[in-house]
């Protein structure tokens, strides 16, 4: 155990580490510049974090089974994920630190999509435990299970900063409730949606929706419902999901896939999946920047801030500098 714990330091000081030298090389990189998602590389579906760069800093192997939907709670201790294990998914919870993982649900049906209220009480996920898949709320222990609403096909719920409000959408509209499944409003159509994200302000909301060329790309809509842009605007047809914003409010990051071939929507079939950001100071959009192409599968995530609070002692700061050299050297 004393050995999994100096492990998970070590990481976690390279990627304090990390941050402060991204900002000079990395040219577009906030303060909190590593992303994590979940990746099909090494046939285990780890947790990836990664710089802005691409290179890779760890990976987080989730225990039992395959992830396909993973969240970070507040502090950055513990991640929830959901997992595909005996022919259903449940929902489980891993220490970072102690490398030990906790199932959160045992109802029999498919718990997807945690997301891990900021004020840490909370997990909302996506379950079709009463027929159809809805939202449910319950404490981070797994107790105190509630149903929060009754539409049909909803996807994975979104928190605002100030844990007061759920965004999610469901029958290709995006709505937004208060944290007990009351008020719900409806907020605009987003055919062919995604996950959608809440700017760090609590004044927008990012999300996926069709676009002319045929494709889908990243919007973004005041909470109140008006002042819809189209945030992103590709060449060509492109599958666009997981739109997460920057701790920052500067950048939205989210992972984009070519169509291989038409009449592709039916299956959803993505290849060549990239992570990039876009500029959303000037309210329009921009050229997006790519970070990193062939690893991502979904769930994208920031790392929370309060994981790079860690500080590594002269001795470890050797084998990071490095272990940074080599990962490095790897993407490129």
């Amino acid at each position: 155990m004393r050995m999994k714990r100096t492990r998970s330091y070590i990481v976690l000081g390279m990627v304090l580490l990390l941050s402060s030298g991204l900002l000079i090389h990395g040219g577009w990189a906030d303060e909190w510049d590593i992303l994590s998602f979940v990746s099909e590389k090494g046939g285990d579906s780890p947790v990836i974090l990664m710089n802005t760069q691409g290179a890779i800093l760890e990976r987080l192997t989730t225990d039992p089974g395959k992830p396909s939907n993973f969240a970070w709670s507040p502090n950055g201790r513990s991640i929830a994920y959901d997992s595909w294990q005996g022919g259903n998914y449940d929902i489980y919870v891993m220490d970072v630190a102690a490398n030990t993982h906790r199932q959160l649900t045992f109802d029999g049906n498919k718990d997807l999509g945690p997301a891990w209220s900021p004020n840490g009480k909370w997990i909302a996920f996506v379950s079709d435990r009463a027929g159809d898949r809805t939202i449910y709320r319950m404490d981070v222990n797994g107790e105190n299970v509630k149903q929060l609403i009754n539409k049909k096909d909803c996807r994975k719920p979104a928190w605002s900063p100030d844990s007061q409000w759920i965004a999610f959408a469901a029958e290709h509209t995006l709505f937004v409730m208060d944290a007990g499944g009351r008020r719900l409003r409806e907020l605009t159509w987003a055919t062919r949606f995604s996950e959608c994200s809440w700017s760090p302000d609590g004044k927008q909301i990012a999300f996926i929706s069709s676009a002319a060329n045929g494709g889908t790309e990243v919007f973004s809509i005041d909470i109140n419902g008006k002042n819809r842009h189209q945030l992103t605007w590709s060449d060509q047809p492109v599958l666009i999901w997981d739109p997460v914003w920057s701790p920052s409010g500067k950048w939205i990051a989210y992972i984009v896939g070519q169509i291989p071939f038409e009449g592709a929507w039916a299956n959803q079939i993505m290849t060549n999946g990239v992570v990039s950001v876009v500029n959303t100071t000037d309210g329009a959009g921009g050229k997006p920047i790519e970070a990193t192409r062939g690893l991502p599968k979904q769930s994208l995530q920031w790392v929370p801030k309060q994981l790079l609070s860690v500080s590594a002692s002269a001795e470890k700061q050797i084998t990071l500098w490095s272990r940074l050299k080599q990962s490095e050297n790897t993407a490129k």
